[in-house]
């Protein structure tokens, strides 16, 4: 299937019925925000709760959700393929919340969509993410992976590599991954204004040398509005793709990164790129902003046409 239309909504645009709920369990406080917020209005015919441990429990109000624990990535296409063949519709809608999904967990969802032949001829999905309060940065975590994505990577050409790095607030997780791929060029895209400006002071902060080193080639983009960066990426897509091999390299907020990912459906040549920690990661309370706020993408898939170049 392809990206046919997208746009940000209200989540007052939700329809009334929607025949997947896709959502993550963790550590995090916010995992069931989005999810409480749209069945207390909305009926959901069908639920995956995603989980990477064993002991994870889903509390007394949510005891009737099973979660399914992930080996690897690729399980998500098995639980999707059995998810797909329950829904006899010509019109699918699908609501993810990937506010506590791992980078290749919403990847793989959007990766199935694309690549797997679905009997419905339309595909609606609901990309939620639920802003967190503000949490102070941890000392960064050594850089053990510096890789792409699985299941969408592009052999390299021989064109010189444009590298576009999204700044997280830890420090050395941007620099790592610009001394690795070593590109002729780069772009530093970062939040600012964001919903607590300590996010933004944070970014700053532990990113200064970065930041003093290419203003010319640092865009900010405003948290809550993705038509705005779409349209900055977008433009810098159409201005490296003719002489370089775009690598986007989303380190900070997740939205930017589902962005950087359907852009990588609908554009030719460009790769995601992550940096991790292995299984010793930092882990943060992500508690959900009050009063609450949602980003909700909607994304209309349809047979295939022809990709955009």
């Amino acid at each position: 299937m392809e990206i046919e239309y997208g746009e940000q909504i209200s989540i007052d645009a939700i329809p009334d019925q929607l025949d997947l709920f896709i959502l993550a369990g963790n550590h995090e406080k916010r995992k069931f925000a989005l999810y409480d917020t749209i069945a207390s209005a909305k009926k959901i015919d069908n639920t995956l709760l995603l989980c990477y441990k064993d002991e994870f429990r889903c509390d007394t109000k949510h005891k009737s959700i099973v979660p399914k624990k992930l080996n690897s990535h690729e399980d998500i296409f098995s639980l999707l393929t059995k998810a797909f063949e329950e829904i006899q519709t010509d019109s699918i809608s699908i609501f993810v919340d990937y506010s506590c999904m791992t980078k290749s967990w919403y990847y793989s969802i959007i990766l199935y969509l694309k690549n797997k032949i679905i009997k419905s001829k339309q595909v609606t999905i609901f990309f939620g993410y639920t802003p967190s309060k503000y949490s102070t940065p941890q000392p960064p975590k050594p850089n053990k992976t510096i890789a792409p994505l699985p299941g969408n990577y592009f052999v390299p050409t021989d064109k010189p590599k444009a590298l576009i790095v999204c700044l997280g607030y830890e420090e050395n997780k941007a620099v790592g991954i610009i001394d690795h791929l070593d590109p002729k060029i780069y772009y530093l895209f970062y939040t600012k204004p964001a919903l607590d400006p300590k996010f933004v002071k944070s970014i700053e902060e532990n990113n200064a040398s970065l930041l003093k080193e290419k203003p010319a080639n640092t865009i900010t983009f405003p948290f809550s509005d993705l038509l705005s960066l779409e349209r900055e990426l977008t433009a810098l897509y159409y201005k490296l793709k003719d002489e370089f091999s775009i690598i986007i390299a989303p380190l900070g907020p997740k939205p930017f990164t589902l962005m950087a990912m359907l852009m990588a459906m609908k554009y030719k040549g460009i790769d995601i790129w992550r940096v991790g920690s292995g299984s010793d990661i930092n882990e943060y309370p992500r508690e959900a902003l009050e009063p609450k706020q949602f980003l909700i993408s909607k994304i209309i898939w349809s047979e295939k046409s022809h990709k955009t170049d």
